[in-house]
């Protein structure tokens, strides 16, 4: 079973954050693409790549695929499990990432709205620490009951060996 957490909105507030890394490769890079149907030659052709971006030092890794793997830091991580997405929006990346190129994406809550509503702010950075992209994601945190439900059957779930 693949490890999640399950913050529930009382037990979130301003200034929180989560911070993860990633790491893409050419197969995500290609399993997006075609489950997708993004048929863009830059994330599959470095000469086309290097068309676009001179410098680059391989395929472009989609924004579609940087921004999915965000959305799934909201629903498993932070605040987790339970989650519900109403908007989220990226600025254009700055500067493109490549497959082996490790990025830091930082999830804030900037602010509490209402009944377990939470402005976050997303801040995504290259290993030299400059923001690639930015943006914000307006979501719905669990409630109690909720957690209380995800904290029974992940006790159980280990309980059985998952």
């Amino acid at each position: 079973m693949t490890r999640t957490r399950c913050l529930a909105a009382s037990m979130l507030s301003a200034g929180m954050s989560h911070e993860a890394r990633f790491v893409f490769t050419r197969e995500q890079v290609s399993q997006y693409c075609e489950l997708v149907g993004d048929h863009n030659a830059i994330h599959r052709d470095l000469d086309a790549a290097r068309m676009r971006f001179p410098d680059i030092a391989d395929i472009v890794v989609p924004g579609g695929l940087i921004q999915t793997t965000i959305s799934a830091l909201f629903g498993s991580l932070f605040p987790g499990d339970g989650t519900l997405g109403l908007t989220f929006c990226l600025e254009r990346f700055r500067r493109p990432v490549c497959p082996g190129d490790e990025v830091t994406v930082t999830l804030r809550v900037s602010r509490i709205v209402r009944g377990g509503i939470l402005d976050m702010a997303v801040e995504v950075r290259n290993l030299s620490g400059d923001t690639l992209s930015s943006g914000s994601a307006r979501l719905v945190a669990p409630d109690a009951a909720y957690q209380e439900w995800w904290q029974e059957n992940l006790d159980a779930a280990s309980e059985a060996g998952c």
